[in-house]
C-alpha cells in the first residue's frame, strides 16, 4: 500500500468517520461531453453575515478624547478666536420677528432660554442681533463640543470636535496674471468684505476602531468639507505633540483646519490664459507662534446618541437642538461685480490692467456667486451640517 493511502486509514480509523477514496488526479484521456444549447446555472451565493459591533462605552469614549484629542493652533494674528458658546450669548439679544419690539426680545439669553423644535417660518422666526464685542471672542472659555457619532454596522465610531468661533474674517485671494498662459504677476488680495459672516463652526474628527480603540484616521474641515488622513499621513504630515496628541491648525480668519503652516491654497478657479487670463486661489494662512487650546482637556460632550437612555447617557444642552441660525437674519453682502471687478483690477498691477479687464469681470461675477451664496450671516446649527450625521 502507498504510503498516502496508508495514512489516510490510519487517519480514518483514528477519528472513527467513514473511510472516504482518496481523489485520483484527473485522467486527461476522456474529455466530458459538451452539452446542447447550455444553460449557465444560477448561482445563488449566501448572504454576508453581518458585521456585529459593540460600539464604545463612555469610560472608552472619554479614554480615546484623553489620548489623541487634537490641540488646536491659532494664526499669531488671528483677531477672531474660538469661545463658548455662552460667552456669545452674552453678547446677543434673542429676537422673536414676529413680535414688535419691544416684545419678544431676550437679552443676554441662556443656553435654557433658546427656542428648541422644528424651526419655524423656514427657520426665520427666531435670530441673534448681536453686540459688536462679540466678534473678538474670548479664547479663555473656548472649549471643544464633542459630537460622538456611530450606528450599528459600524466598525469605528467617529468623534467629532465642533469648534465655535464669534465671526468669521474676510478671505484673502491669490491672483495670477497669465500671459500666453505664463504667471505675469501675482500676489494676496484682501478680499473684504468677501468671506465675512457671524458665527462659525468648524470641525476635527478622530476615527477609532472600536474593537482596538486606536486612531485610524483624523479629519479635518475646510469650507464645508472635510479631508481625512490615514495613519501613514498622520504620522507624516502632521505634528504630534506630548506623544499621540496631533496638531490642527486653524486658519486666519477663516478657521479653516489643516495639518501643516503655509498659505494652503484652495478653491482653485481658471479663466482663460491664452492670449491672457487669470487664476484664482483662496488663501488660507496658517502659522506657527499663535493660541492654541487642548481638545483633550478643554471639551463637553453633547451628543453620543447610543448612550441615550442609559445611565451613561450625556446631558444634552438646549442649545444643540435650536434649529435656527446664530446671528442676525436678512443682511447680506452688498457688492457688485463692476465694483469688485475694479478693485482686482487696481490690485493686480498697471502692467496687467488693459489686458485682463474681461477676464477679471468674469472672475468677479464667479466669486460673487461663491462668497455672496454661502455667507449669509450666521451659520447653522451643527445638527443641520451634514457631518453631524456622518455626511463627509
Amino acid at each position: 500500500m502507498a504510503p498516502n493511502a496508508l495514512l489516510h486509514r490510519l487517519r480514518a480509523r483514528l477519528s472513527g468517520t467513514p473511510l472516504q477514496p482518496l481523489h485520483a488526479a484527473p485522467s486527461k484521456a476522456a474529455a466530458p461531453a459538451k452539452a446542447i444549447n447550455p444553460t449557465p446555472a444560477l448561482v445563488s451565493a449566501s448572504p454576508a453575515p453581518p458585521i456585529i459591533t459593540t460600539p464604545l462605552t463612555r469610560a472608552q469614549l472619554e479614554a480615546a478624547i484623553a489620548k489623541y484629542g487634537p490641540t488646536i493652533s491659532l494664526h499669531p494674528d488671528e483677531k477672531y478666536v474660538n469661545t463658548s458658546i455662552e460667552w456669545y450669548l452674552s453678547h446677543a439679544t434673542l429676537v422673536d420677528t414676529t413680535l414688535v419690539a419691544p416684545a419678544g426680545r431676550i437679552v443676554h439669553p441662556t443656553v435654557d432660554q433658546l427656542p428648541t423644535g422644528p424651526g419655524q417660518d423656514n427657520g426665520t422666526r427666531y435670530e441673534l442681533a448681536m453686540d459688536d464685542a462679540a466678534k473678538a471672542g474670548d479664547f479663555s472659555q473656548a472649549k471643544a463640543y464633542v459630537n460622538a457619532f456611530w450606528k450599528p454596522g459600524m466598525t469605528y465610531t467617529d468623534i467629532q470636535f465642533w469648534l465655535f468661533s464669534g465671526f468669521n474674517g474676510h478671505s484673502t485671494g491669490n491672483f495670477e496674471s497669465l500671459v500666453l498662459d505664463k504667471i505675469d504677476h501675482a500676489g494676496n488680495v484682501n478680499l473684504s468684505p468677501l468671506g465675512e459672516h457671524w458665527a462659525d463652526w468648524e470641525w476635527n474628527i478622530l476615527r477609532i476602531d472600536n474593537t482596538t480603540q486606536e486612531l485610524i484616521a483624523l479629519g479635518l474641515s475646510a469650507h464645508g468639507g472635510t479631508d481625512f488622513y490615514d495613519t501613514a499621513a498622520i504620522k507624516s504630515k502632521f505634528k504630534i505633540v506630548n506623544g499621540t496628541h496631533p496638531v490642527s491648525y486653524s486658519s486666519l480668519n477663516g478657521h479653516a483646519n489643516f495639518p501643516s503652516p503655509g498659505q494652503n491654497l484652495t478653491n482653485e478657479h481658471k479663466i482663460l490664459g491664452t492670449p491672457v487670463g487669470l487664476e484664482f486661489n483662496l488663501v488660507n494662512a496658517t502659522a506657527d507662534g499663535g493660541l492654541q487650546f487642548d481638545c483633550s482637556t478643554r471639551y463637553q460632550v453633547v451628543s453620543a446618541s447610543w448612550l441615550n437612555g442609559t445611565p451613561d447617557a450625556y446631558a444634552i444642552p438646549n442649545w444643540v437642538n435650536y434649529p435656527y441660525r446664530w446671528g442676525p437674519e436678512g443682511t447680506h453682502i452688498s457688492m457688485d461685480t463692476k465694483s469688485l471687478g475694479e478693485i482686482l483690477e487696481a490690485l493686480l498691477g498697471d502692467a496687467a490692467k488693459p489686458l485682463l479687464h474681461d477676464p477679471i469681470t468674469e472672475l468677479a461675477s464667479w466669486l460673487l456667486h461663491v462668497f455672496v451664496k454661502q455667507d449669509m450671516n450666521g451659520v447653522i446649527p451643527p445638527p443641520l451640517q451634514a457631518p453631524w450625521s456622518g455626511n463627509y
